[in-house]
């Protein structure tokens, strides 16, 4: 059979499984011809792409599950201001409870009375330029890694105006806040388990 010429406009390609005959995927695109280039964008697919979410920042975030999704979402399809817009306000919703799992981690670890004074000293009313620097000294060492202090940098975020900041700075900015909230739930999520478990194990002996 003739094939036809590519030319400006929509295409449709379906593909099945070699293997097991069953699993299907199709795919819309868009092509764009000039003289000398050939654009292709792919502009829909089915069944959709799995979005992947942290499913114990899922969990700790399930009170404020729609400003997440929406975050996730955006951040899947590289909408940088919109992302960076929905994980500050995601920060900005859950920072109190954030501070909570920090507070319990420190006592249980036996920090410094210096550490748990700059916890709180969080909670009170003051500039924000203020807690960026407290937030840097009230995280215990041990969510550090090589240095780096998340909790810090989730109060930068909330200092941080949207519109300031081009799609690409907005898009990196969205990244790191979910990786610094990723980061820190899960580890503080994991050592409270941990700490549980040890507890339950030795009490019984």
């Amino acid at each position: 059979m003739a094939i036809a010429a590519l030319k400006t406009g929509t295409s449709y390609f379906s593909f099945t499984c070699v293997s097991c005959k069953k699993s299907k995927r199709t795919y819309l695109v868009e092509q764009v011809l000039d003289d000398e280039t050939i654009k292709i964008q792919k502009y829909g697919e089915l069944p959709r792409g799995n979005i992947p979410r942290d499913k114990i920042l899922q969990k700790f975030l399930k009170d404020d599950r729609d400003n997440y999704e929406k975050a996730v979402i955006c951040l899947s399809h590289e909408y940088g201001i919109a992302a960076f817009a929905y994980f500050r306000r995601v920060v900005e919703n859950n920072i109190s409870r954030m501070l909570d799992l920090i507070q319990e981690d420190a006592q249980a670890s036996g920090e410094a009375s210096e550490t748990l004074k700059a916890i709180q000293s969080l909670r009170d009313d003051s500039p924000m330029s203020d807690k960026i620097r407290v937030a840097n000294l009230a995280l215990p060492s041990h969510l550090q890694p090589d240095g780096l202090n998340p909790l810090g940098r989730l109060y930068q975020v909330l200092s941080e105006g949207v519109h300031s900041l081009s799609e690409a700075e907005c898009l990196k900015k969205a990244r790191a806040t979910s990786e610094c909230l990723a980061f820190l739930v899960s580890e503080l999520a994991s050592r409270k388990e941990h700490r549980a478990r040890f507890k339950s194990m030795v009490g019984g002996l």
